[in-house]
């Protein structure tokens, strides 16, 4: 199947990731104080039932999650069920698809229900779904925030990006993402500038 997937910049997803978090936890009245509960947001907010697969019946062997928009249904890989972190970004990760891609991916299908992508050659749609993902997760602002108090503390100490990223989740309490999407994160919001660091976590973190 080939769709057009419309281009849309990092600015964008951002916007539109907070303007559905907003939504999501005034629906659910559900604070901002601590992590995003994605779960909730996913089975009470939007109507998908969480579904457990043991083997690759339902997704190919390199993939952990995907999305079936006919049976309202998120597929995740039970063997990630007790990886906190990888979880709740799965979860993010097919939110973040229902938001940007169901309409266009409905409208253009052939037969196809589920989306869901892996392999090393990563499309577009998947790119934006990540972006959505951490935005969601790690809200910006308060990533600044904590960063600038976790910076401050460590003003004479030099920190490295994992430790860095340990301690703003520590600050932030968002405790249901890992350490190297927290470092993904800062990096994408300007917070952390090591590269070639920042792009081998990003490839295994990912999806």
């Amino acid at each position: 199947m080939i769709v057009n997937w419309p281009e849309l910049s990092g600015e964008q997803i951002e916007n539109k990731a907070a303007e559905f978090r907003q939504q999501a936890l005034a629906a659910l009245d559900s604070k901002a104080a601590s992590a995003v509960p994605v779960e909730q947001i996913a089975e009470h907010y939007l109507g998908y039932e969480l579904e457990f697969v043991e083997d690759n019946s339902s997704l190919p062997g390199d993939v952990i999650g995907g999305i079936d928009f006919d049976s309202n249904s998120i597929i995740i890989n039970a063997a990630i069920e007790s990886h906190i972190g990888r979880y709740s970004f799965t979860i993010a990760h097919e939110i973040a698809h229902h938001v940007l891609h169901r309409d266009i991916f409905l409208k253009a299908r052939s037969g196809e229900s589920i989306m869901c992508r892996g392999g090393e050659q990563r499309p577009i749609e998947e790119f934006q779904a990540d972006r959505f993902a951490e935005a969601l997760l790690m809200p910006a602002d308060l990533i600044r925030q904590h960063y600038r108090k976790v910076k401050t503390r460590n003003i004479f100490k030099r920190t490295n990006q994992l430790t860095l990223a340990a301690k703003v989740i520590q600050s932030t309490g968002l405790d249901n993402v890992s350490v190297s999407a927290m470092v993904v994160r800062l990096n994408h919001l300007g917070l952390s500038a090591k590269k070639p660091f920042y792009n081998l976590l990003y490839r295994l973190f990912r999806r």
